[in-house]
């Protein structure tokens, strides 16, 4: 596996990314906070200020504008330790009593900052607050101006930004940790990949990725690259045998023609036994010729190229046509062909039609051709648990235990059928036309004879519309 830098491995990119999404949400979260908790501290300070507005008013109902400035002289004595603002003026605006001299007069609200108040005497007490927010009130003869500073909301806004640098950093530190771990853990299960597939690369075929306990995302990728290693080494141990069976089974016509023209060469200048060679030699090329399309053919199948014909087929009337067509052939040759196929109920199955007639005909041809004279040959249609299944049932000499998971390579043919005309091919493009349309292939012993059972899977609801 080749090197690459930091910043292009998934574990720090997948880290980053975590980090960067909590410090956003962190910062969503305290943002919201922030301002809800400040709106809530002005309404505080606000209520603070209208309550002290209130009680003066009432000193200014019960004792006069006298009474309301001796209580604003006290307040604004004590003033200096919470931050309060006291001003009262007369009806001509002039100073009568408070901690600040005389400002403009105004409508509402207004944060005014402390440097903008010519406070009274000399205030030693600290400030938290930047500002004084606070409003005018008439009363009887004046005016009353009611403030306070806004040292709580800072020292509260203070508060809020440690706690959001604080939440920050710690989120982002154990996003990073915890990216960074979760990273280079499925960044290792992907350099374990990586390893795997350049070791088959390198021919390693038998190598396999390993599964964790974990069930995840990864471990369904490498269930997928096992399957699918597993059909590639499949694919190239079938190559193998197809290539020894060729050069095995191809060898001895090709042979057998050669030694003929030699012969033929050598020999008299007979016109006749020119014409009778070279009419075997054409009888040896086409069967040849004959093999290597149904190789081509079974290639052409393994490829899954057929599906886009894929239709709805009846196999009643399919297997039906079928006997029809092939009863004379089976009487030639002394055998009784009967088939168990009614009309109801229809089963159908999604397939190229052209494939399942081939699939069928090759099965019950190949029992004609290999069992003895005057065999009873019987094919079945039924349904099994929901799926359809078609049995081909004869009374032939049958096929050993040992020979049948052989019988469906390409170009393999049993000792006893090796004198029967054929190419080894017709199971092999049974078995791939099963494969292609998801069927299951058993083979069984009938006693005497053969039972192949080929069963197709349950039809799924999209196919059944």
């Amino acid at each position: 596996m080749t090197k690459t830098r930091l910043t292009q491995r998934a574990a720090i990119r997948l880290a980053a990314l975590v980090a960067a999404i909590v410090s956003l949400t962190n910062l969503a979260i305290f943002s919201v906070l922030y301002f809800v908790i400040s709106a809530q501290l002005v309404d505080n300070l606000k209520a603070h200020v209208d309550e002290v507005r209130r009680t003066l008013s009432d000193v200014d109902v019960r004792g006069g504008f006298e009474g309301v400035a001796a209580m604003v002289n006290r307040h604004a004595a004590v003033a200096q330790s919470n931050e309060d603002i006291y001003l009262l003026v007369d009806s001509k605006g002039e100073y009568v009593a408070g901690n600040i001299r005389v400002i403009p007069r105004f409508s509402g609200w207004k944060t005014i900052p402390w440097g903008e108040l010519p406070l009274v005497g000399t205030w030693t007490a600290p400030r938290t607050s930047t500002a004084v927010l606070g409003r005018w009130t008439p009363v009887k003869n004046g005016a009353l101006f009611v403030g306070d500073g806004n040292g709580d909301i800072k020292d509260a806004q203070r508060v809020l930004l440690t706690g959001l640098l604080w939440g920050i950093g710690l989120s982002v530190l154990s996003a990073m940790i915890g990216g960074y771990v979760s990273g280079m853990s499925a960044q290792r299960r992907i350099a374990t990949m990586d390893a795997v597939l350049n070791a088959v690369a390198s021919g390693r075929l038998k190598e396999r990725v390993p599964l964790s306990r974990a069930g995840d995302d990864l471990d369904q990728v490498s269930v997928l690259i096992n399957a699918t290693l597993n059909r590639l080494q499949a694919l190239i141990d079938n190559l193998k045998q197809v290539s020894m069976d060729i050069a095995h089974d191809l060898r001895t016509p090709i042979a057998r023609m050669r030694q003929k023209l030699e012969i033929t060469q050598s020999g008299p200048q007979d016109l006749a036994a020119y014409q009778e060679v070279v009419g075997a030699a054409v009888q040896e090329i086409d069967e040849i010729s004959e093999t290597f399309d149904a190789l081509l053919r079974i290639s052409e199948i393994e490829s899954g190229a057929r599906k886009t014909k894929f239709v709805d087929v009846e196999l009643n009337s399919l297997l039906n046509n079928i006997l029809d067509a092939l009863e004379a052939v089976a009487e030639e040759r002394t055998h009784k062909l009967s088939g168990s196929i009614s009309d109801s109920p229809r089963m159908t199955v999604h397939g190229d039609r052209k494939l399942l007639n081939q699939l069928f005909i090759n099965l019950i041809e190949n029992a004609i051709v290999h069992c003895p004279p005057q065999s009873e040959i019987d094919v079945e249609l039924s349904e099994e648990d929901g799926r359809s299944k078609v049995t081909v049932k004869d009374t032939g000499h049958g096929i050993p235990v040992e020979e049948r998971d052989k019988v469906f390579r390409r170009l393999y043919r049993l000792e006893k059928s090796r004198s029967t005309k054929g190419s080894g091919l017709g199971l092999s493009l049974v078995a791939s036309i099963a494969d292609l349309h998801g069927a299951n292939i058993t083979l069984a012993d009938n006693d005497p004879g053969l039972i192949v059972a080929i069963t197709f899977p349950k039809r799924q609801m999209s196919d059944a519309v």
